[in-house]
């Protein structure tokens, strides 16, 4: 190498070292820089420059653990995990190092890797006291409430005043739903700490707890602030805002989740509301069919759906989700008038009338309404419908309201608000319709507009003064807002107007019972019932107030005079019911006809006669009667179909399940996934994932498909996913069936300790669930004899025949040296199944045990015979036995009859061998 060349590598390594010295010098003062950033707050721009520290030195571990902090300071959960957990990786220290990871992973929700966490013994106590809180939280939400308890207990044994024992001790309160104590402790942290984000998310969670949504909104914000990239939150507060009724900050926070996550469901549902509330329905409709195809199916949503497309004369569309949440809406819901009219505009008829079963009216707006309904099922020829409707909507004082009233009350029955607009008109056009006013006032009133409602209310009662109505009216009002007070003077008033009206006697009886003052809500029911013996609604609150035998023979009298009278045919059935009259109320129900007319109330009060009379032949008739006078209805279908399933029938409940989906019911999803539930049960695997195939099954709720998607993994023996899909299922329907699959899934999983447990924590819950006891009981016979034997003596007390239960009892007692208690529950098990040889064989052995050599002899003989020598463990007992009574050539030559097929028999054969020789 020349001279040249050698000065030219000393300048390059000279350049080399000055470089990276500088790139050393750099990255410190840009660590430096971040430092001072973060004293002042200022986090995103002490994330930029430690972001450049960390690209000139990736393997500093301090530089990468202030970086997980400044982004876990503005919410960043994924981010401060990822740069916290490659400090943990470079060995940062872990006093500093774990409660920040914790922190981290709990606002990524990610609760199983806080619990999974290492290390955090040696915590000093203000590390160690901080992570505890993050854990009991973590545990609260996987549903380990003793796992958390025991962590904030932990905490307070060490620092019981830190803020962070305080806060582990709220999420425990509150978890309890002992909210007062929960908010007298968060209120202690704030007061320490006044801007700890988890306090501050607790203050909002307590306020929802508490239904006080704008307070919850406004911790929800605060929260936001100190964190605001913690998206989460965001659906927080519009959800919050939303039940606050701010609607317009709540589609706001909408909107700004929606930009990034258009199919966010919960973000879709609040847009869905907010536009509703508009009136805007085209986009509400759009936005919570989002929502629903987002798995987030709730009554509400499917509300906001089914009234919007009914609004935009989308029918089809309105039943579907109506249909989905009628069970779920009271009689005079307006959505419910929104579901009949659905029903009647495609023409589904049966559907219409089992809609309008429930359906009574309570004003001149229901008669109305059924009165429109009525004359519109004439036009389309379904006579007798409109018949029955008719005569519903029918009253004795009716006067023929015209056509512009007519429609806008038709209108408001519908919940649309331009009906206001046809009864100002027809109010215009004759001012003396005073129906029209009311209908105004009621529309407002179940809209929500109390406001309204009053002003139309009170207007109406200052320009009639003495009509008793107009204080009614006000009444109604008054009760809807809850004050009672003011409610009750109206009514007294209307009593002073029209003295012992219907409606303030009824009301006033009503009210009264509500509070608890049974002697005034006696005084006006009976009165109501006085003046209006064949009122069924007076009779029903007359009833309901004093429920003796006077009340019972004012029934009985308006039904001997009204016999063709269905409501007060029913109500008569109920007392009778409720006096025990078993025999007189079925008289009663049945003298009404059973038709396609009959009301399905009707059908339930004959059936539940028949249950309570232990009538098992009787109550299959009268489900098949119900069946065939209306195939339309589904809840004889239901019931037979459970019936015979509890009979163990299960392919005769399949048979009706399958004759109601091919004929009038072929959409119905209920009736679908009781098919595909059966299907698993009988384990035709095939049939239950090609109906799983339907796209219906898509609007079940989320832990119904996973439990469906559980069983059907779990007959595929596939064990990880059964276990996987089960353990939702679980949680959110924790019934017996339910335990036991997802204890099968583990166990078959390899699993066993899980199993176990999963139906141990079960059975703490439900003490009378013998079936899961005896499967947690025969588990412990392969790991723990003593747990088994105290689950099995569980067991024998409320199943004293059981024969497996004693049989498994004499052998485990026999096995634990408990000779004494072998001996009775083998002899008990022995008397009730002397031809089984696996109970005469434990008879047997338990009395060789006792020093019975002879006794053992005869009854392992008898074992030995039923086996017909086939069962290898009884012949060896049988050959031990022989043995034992000197009879050695006999022993000898069942000895050599034996075939082993294992070592553990091959070596007790050739011990026994050994004794003959």
């Amino acid at each position: 190498m020349t001279i040249k060349n050698k000065k030219m590598t000393l300048c390059l390594s000279i350049a080399l070292a000055l470089s990276a010295c500088g790139e050393q010098e750099s990255a410190e003062t840009y660590l430096a820089q971040a430092q001072n950033y973060s004293k002042e707050s200022q986090y995103k721009e002490s994330i930029i420059a430690l972001k450049n520290a960390v690209r000139l030195a990736p393997e500093n571990s301090e530089i990468r653990f202030l970086l997980g902090e400044a982004h876990l300071s503005l919410g960043s959960a994924l981010d401060a995990v990822k740069e916290l957990e490659k400090a943990q990786e470079l060995k940062y220290s872990s006093n500093k190092l774990l409660p920040l990871l914790a922190r981290a992973y709990l606002i990524a929700s990610d609760n199983e890797s806080i619990l999974a966490l290492k290390g955090t013994d040696t915590l000093p106590d203000e590390a160690k006291v901080q992570f505890l809180a993050y854990k009991t939280l973590a545990a609260i939400r996987t549903q380990q409430l003793e796992l958390a308890e025991k962590s904030a207990q932990q905490a307070s044994e060490l620092l019981s005043a830190n803020a962070f024992t305080m806060l582990a001790q709220a999420y425990v309160e509150l978890a309890r739903n002992n909210i007062d104590k929960a908010l007298g402790l968060v209120a202690k942290v704030t007061t320490i700490d006044a801007n700890n984000p988890e306090a501050i998310m607790l203050e909002a969670q307590i306020a929802s707890a508490q239904q006080e949504y704008s307070k919850a909104s406004d911790h929800y914000q605060r929260y936001e602030k100190l964190q605001p990239n913690a998206r989460i939150v965001y659906l927080l507060i519009a959800d919050s805002l939303l039940k606050a009724s701010r609607y317009d900050e709540a589609e706001k926070y909408a909107d700004a989740i929606l930009k990034s996550l258009p199919n966010q469901p919960i973000a879709n549902y609040v847009k869905a509301a907010t536009r509703f509330v508009a009136n805007d329905f085209q986009p509400a409709v759009e936005f919570a069919e989002k929502a629903i195809q987002g798995k987030l199916s709730t009554p509400h949503v499917r509300l906001i759906a089914g009234a919007g497309s009914y609004h935009l004369g989308n029918f089809e569309q309105a039943h579907n989700h109506l249909s989905y949440i009628a069970e779920l809406l009271v009689p005079e819901h307006p959505a419910k008038k929104m579901l009949i009219i659905s029903q009647f505009q495609l023409g589904l008829i049966d559907d219409l009338t089992d809609s309008l079963d429930s359906f009574s009216p309570q004003n001149k707006d229901d008669e109305q309404f059924l009165s429109t309904l009525s004359f519109n099922l004439f036009s389309v020829g379904a006579t007798q419908e409109a018949k029955k409707l008719a005569e519903k909507s029918v009253s004795a004082d009716e006067r023929a309201p015209v056509d512009d009233a007519r429609k806008g009350i038709l209108k408001l029955m519908m919940n649309d608000p331009s009906g206001v607009e046809n009864l100002e008109s027809a109010l215009k056009a004759n001012p003396k319709l005073e129906g029209a006013e009311l209908a105004i006032a009621y529309a407002a009133l179940q809209s929500g507009d109390y406001e309204k409602a009053f002003e139309v209310a009170q207007k109406w009662q200052e320009k009639h003064p003495e009509v008793a109505g107009s204080y009614n009216m006000l009444a109604a009002v008054y009760i809807a807002q809850q004050k009672n007070d003011l409610a009750k003077q109206s009514l007294h008033t209307s009593l002073e107007k029209e003295a012992n009206n219907l409606f303030a006697l009824t009301e006033l009886a009503k009210l009264n019972f509500t509070e608890g003052n049974k002697a005034e809500a006696e005084k006006y029911a009976q009165l109501a019932v006085d003046n209006y013996p064949e009122s069924p609604k007076a009779l029903r609150y007359y009833y309901a107030a004093k429920s003796d035998e006077q009340s019972l023979e004012k029934i009985k009298q308006a039904y001997q005079k009204n016999t063709n009278n269905i409501e007060i045919s029913l109500l008569y059935v109920d007392a009778l019911i409720n006096a025990g009259n078993l025999a007189e109320a079925l008289v009663i129900s049945n003298s009404v006809d059973s038709s396609v007319k009959t009301p399905k109330k009707a059908w339930l009060q004959r059936i539940a006669i028949h249950r309570r009379q232990g009538n098992e032949l009787q109550f299959v008739t009268t489900i098949e009667k119900w069946l065939q006078a209306n195939p339309y209805h589904i809840e004889p279908i239901l019931m037979i179909s459970d019936h015979y399933v509890k009979q163990r029938q299960g392919q005769k409940a399949l048979q009706y399940i399958d004759k109601a989906l091919s004929d009038h019911h072929k959409d119905n999803l209920a009736l679908k996934v009781v098919k595909i539930q059966l299907l698993l049960d009988n384990a035709k695997l095939y049939e239950a994932k090609k109906l799983y195939e339907d796209k219906q099954f898509e609007l079940v709720k989320p832990e119904l498909q996973s439990g469906l998607e559980g069983r059907i993994a779990l007959l595929e023996k596939n064990y990880v996913k059964a276990v996987e899909k089960l353990a939702p299922f679980y949680q959110a329907y924790p019934t017996s069936q339910n335990a036991i699959l997802l204890s099968v899934a583990y166990k078959e999983n390899n699993q066993e300790a899980k199993s176990q447990q999963l139906l141990s924590n079960h059975l703490l819950k439900n003490d009378k669930d013998d079936r899961a006891r005896m499967m947690l009981a025969n588990s412990y016979i392969g790991t723990d004899h003593n747990k088994a034997i105290v689950e099995y003596e569980r067991l024998v007390e409320t199943q004293k025949e059981n024969v497996v239960v004693l049989n498994n009892l004499a052998w485990l007692t026999m096995d634990k040296g408990q000779i004494e208690k072998a001996l009775e529950y083998s002899k008990a098990a022995y008397e009730k199944a002397p031809e089984l040889a696996s109970v005469v064989d434990t008879r047997g052995m338990v009395l060789y045990k006792a020093g019975k050599n002879a006794e053992a002899w005869k009854r392992l003989s008898e074992a030995y015979k039923l086996s017909k020598g086939n069962d290898t463990a009884i012949a060896l007992n049988y050959a031990e036995v022989l043995i034992a009574n000197k009879r050695n050539d006999d022993a000898l030559k069942v000895l050599n009859s034996i075939n082993v097929k294992n070592s553990a028999d091959m070596n007790r054969k050739k011990q026994l061998a050994a004794q003959v020789q």
